[in-house]
């Protein structure tokens, strides 16, 4: 790649259409690019390398790819900033053109889009933050998915929320509600050794890639980086399901399509479910300049194809209609609909004698059954004469049938909820104080309610791997399932564990009064056990080059780098000059991924100080002896 660089810049620079002030000009080189500007054409076939790269043969004539090699000069690599020259020269490169979406892992996105800044107050909005996006190729993945040990076991039920004390672990039990830090991805692949096939629901709301999210430093590739972050995830999610399992997948419409022709690919088309659409929205933007966008969507798929959803109980509209509707004087309706309602068989065609001789003739429209059919639901009661004998009545009850199937248009608002709802609850159980404002949009409970009534029974067990605010793991409580929670931000005490702390408390929000909540249950808190995260987290806080540096030394030290880092090239006054965020960015890049968190296989290694309750509890937690 690097020759093919050099190449294209000595070739433009011989040129002055496309160079000014000595400067090549990306631009302009772009649009006579995409012009097919014969001056550019004829200039890049000059090259053996640059005409093998871009050109192709086709019947006698060449053909330019004009695509790839817009990509090619829009790629970083090509007149790279001091960060990526930086990078070049220490060998932080890759190797390739492009962002792939072979089978490339993107591993880290810290921040999810409805929690835009970690949970900041007032005083800490705004501040710039470094995104840590790391890209690895199969070839660099050695120890990554290995199951990872676990430290800071806690136990919390009720005794240990009124005492402000968590209890010790020791022993992981299957009933069990478990909350994670640490890298979903990696955690994921931790759970799979213990969970597999045994996840009824999966729900997530995963960040929706609107430019305010993680992948801040993809600039043209972040909706590439987002598909392939997102298949690494629901790839082992999928591992994790049962066979009678579904996920939920909560998204707006920047992503959704892309995101089910994903999920089609990953789970089989064949088992696509529904997409919901719920009103997520209890007012229109009046200042939107096209359209007032006032909803999400929900794309369900189920672990295997012939999946039936539970039914949900009816409105009290609909309960008075079913069990009024024998006294209907319009004729022989059914859930509002006629028997023989527009769109069924027209030969349904016949006449019914009644009790007393009457001939009852069919609507307009034809019966909804065969003659056969209708009279033996006349012999079982199903269907009955009115009292004249002169018509029929279908006998159906809400309570014959346990309700109804859901609808795929979620625009109840009471029935749902709404996310600005959705936001003064959580303020308001978690704030100390009222000028508290917790940048945070959290689905609501009631929204949380419907997913499980209709994908899960008491007892199931729940799992949302970008748990935020912990929504889902407070209404699986609610609700008597059990959950399993991941998040990796350190707002993960601020707002998950606090919030399942009232729950236990018997807090009154969301719907513990429809449910008659009045407290219970308990969790087990844990983390992964960083090793290379540990200075990640370091250095997205070092304030200054001096603290930097000094953080560097301690990674030769103690930490793990990558094996193709030239350590020589920090002795340069280069890397001092740089801007404070490229030089974290440059450190980070240095870190062994596959390092992150301490692997199993060095549960009894003393190089990472393991207490022995932790080592115990991790041990529970694989099944393995002590």
């Amino acid at each position: 790649m690097q020759n093919l660089l050099d190449d294209l810049t000595e070739l433009l620079q011989a040129d002055q259409a496309f160079i000014s002030d000595g400067a090549i000009l990306k631009n302009v080189v772009i649009e006579a690019a995409l012009n097919m500007d014969a001056g550019l054409l004829a200039l890049l076939m000059q090259s053996p390398t640059i005409k093998a790269h871009f050109f192709t043969e086709v019947a006698g004539a060449l053909v330019f790819d004009k695509v790839r090699f817009q990509d090619f000069v829009s790629n970083k690599a090509f007149l790279p900033d001091s960060y990526t020259a930086f990078k070049n020269r220490i060998g932080l490169t890759d190797g390739k053109d492009y962002l792939s979406q072979s089978r490339d892992v993107v591993l880290v996105w810290p921040y999810k889009d409805c929690v835009l800044e970690g949970g900041m107050t007032k005083e800490d909005r705004g501040r710039i933050e470094v995104f840590w996006n790391t890209t690895l190729a199969p070839d660099d993945i050695t120890r990554l998915f290995e199951p990872k040990v676990m430290t800071g076991w806690e136990r919390w039920d009720s005794e240990a929320v009124a005492a402000g004390k968590a209890k010790p672990v020791g022993e992981v039990s299957e009933d069990d509600n478990l909350l994670i830090k640490g890298n979903n991805l990696l955690a994921l692949h931790s759970l799979k050794a213990r969970y597999a096939g045994k996840v009824k629901l999966i729900y997530i709301d995963p960040p929706y890639n609107t430019g305010n999210d993680g992948f801040r430093y993809n600039d043209r590739f972040n909706h590439s980086a987002w598909l392939t972050f997102m298949r690494n995830r629901l790839e082992v999610a999928k591992e994790l399901l049962s066979r009678d399992g579904t996920i939920f997948v909560n998204l707006d419409d920047g992503e959704a399509h892309y995101c089910k022709v994903l999920l089609d690919e990953v789970l089989g088309r064949e088992c696509f479910v529904a997409n919901v659409v719920w009103r997520s929205s209890d007012n229109s933007n009046n200042d939107a300049k096209r359209f007032s966008t006032d909803h999400n969507h929900i794309l369900v798929f189920s672990r295997t194809e012939g999946w039936l959803s539970n039914k949900l109980p009816g409105t009290e509209d609909q309960s008075k209609h079913f069990k009024n509707h024998d006294n209907d004087p319009r004729g022989p309706w059914f859930d509002g609909n006629p028997l023989g309602s527009p769109g069924y068989r027209a030969n349904l065609v016949y006449d019914i004698i009644g009790p007393h001789g009457d001939v009852i003739s069919p609507p307009k429209n034809g019966w909804r059954w065969s003659k056969a059919t209708l009279e033996q639901k006349m012999e079982t009661g199903e269907i009955r004469f009115t009292d004249d004998g002169k018509g029929i009545r279908r006998r159906t009850y809400l309570n014959e049938q346990k309700g109804l199937p859901p609808s795929s248009l979620w625009t109840d608002l009471q029935s749902t909820g709404h996310n600005r709802q959705a936001h003064f609850e959580i303020v308001k159980l978690l704030a100390e104080d009222g000028d508290q404002d917790y940048q945070v949009t959290p689905k609501p409970e009631k929204l949380i309610q419907r997913i499980l009534q209709i994908a899960t029974e008491e007892g199931d067990l729940v799992l949302d791997f970008f748990a935020g605010t912990g929504t889902t793991a407070a209404t699986a409580a609610k609700m008597r399932r059990h959950w399993l929670g991941v998040e990796q931000m350190d707002y993960v005490q601020d707002f998950p564990m606090s919030r399942l702390k009232k729950v236990i408390e018997g807090e009154q929000g969301g719907i513990s009064k429809s449910v008659e909540w009045q407290g219970g249950g308990s969790f087990v808190y844990a983390e992964l056990a960083a090793s290379n995260a540990a200075f990640a987290d370091r250095i997205r806080v070092a304030p200054d080059m001096a603290a930097l540096q000094s953080i560097y030394a301690d990674i030769q030290t103690t930490g793990y780098l990558r094996y193709d880092v030239d350590l020589s090239a920090f002795e340069a006054d280069d890397f001092a000059a740089l801007p404070l965020d490229d030089a974290k960015r440059v450190v980070m890049d240095c870190l062994d991924a596959n390092h992150l968190y301490v692997n199993l296989g060095s549960l009894g290694d003393t190089d990472f100080d393991i207490s022995d309750e932790d080592a115990r509890a991790t041990r529970s937690f694989y099944g393995l002896d002590a």
